[in-house]
């Protein structure tokens, strides 16, 4: 599935987008490890990168799990950004887990809170979702300003949630809730 926003075009998982997802995640190697998981080396292979959009093509198919990436309008085939919404739970939670990452060049134009608004608004049809929950890094405050503008509340500390760098980190967890669920 594809839909635009003013300045983007998102799209849902698609092996189609390998080439352009391994680029990506390569061109970013080292600013993503600060905010990020530890990757193996084979996460920088085509066939990696292949295998990981199939997987998320299951999942989206099974709505369990729900996957976009998105690109300028004016350059179509790079992609800035990444978004996720892991773990849907069906009723009584109706909530899922949501993330997201930006090409380092591009921030600071507001694409990632676009992106994550109509993502978000995408998703909700998807899966019937209720409540979405993030977690950000406690030194990230693009992340929090993003949460912040997209009306996520603040709901308290996780204390050494993800091991990022070989750390176990402390997370702000936000939320936010659909009011027309």
């Amino acid at each position: 599935m594809i839909f635009e926003t003013e300045r983007l075009i998102i799209q849902t998982s698609d092996t189609a987008l390998t080439d352009q997802l391994l680029k990506y995640y390569s061109d970013n190697r080292v600013f993503f490890s600060k905010h990020e998981p530890e990757w193996p080396e084979q996460y920088y292979t085509r066939d990696y990168q292949r295998q990981t959009l199939e997987m998320e093509m299951r999942n989206m198919a099974n709505r369990t799990s729900a996957y976009y990436y998105y690109s300028l309008k004016d350059d179509p085939e790079r992609i800035i950004g990444s978004i996720s919404f892991v773990r849907i739970r069906k009723e009584p939670y109706a909530s899922v887990i949501f993330g997201y990452n930006q090409h380092e060049a591009f921030q600071g134009h507001g694409y990632c809170t676009e992106a994550c608004a109509a993502a978000i608004r995408d998703v909700i049809l998807f899966a019937h979702i209720h409540r979405i929950e993030s977690r950000v890094l406690t030194d990230n405050e693009k992340s929090v300003h993003i949460m912040e503008k997209l009306g996520f509340v603040y709901e308290g500390m996780e204390y050494g949630g993800v091991l990022i760098g070989g750390v176990f980190r402390d997370h702000y967890r936000y939320a936010w809730i659909n009011p027309e669920y």
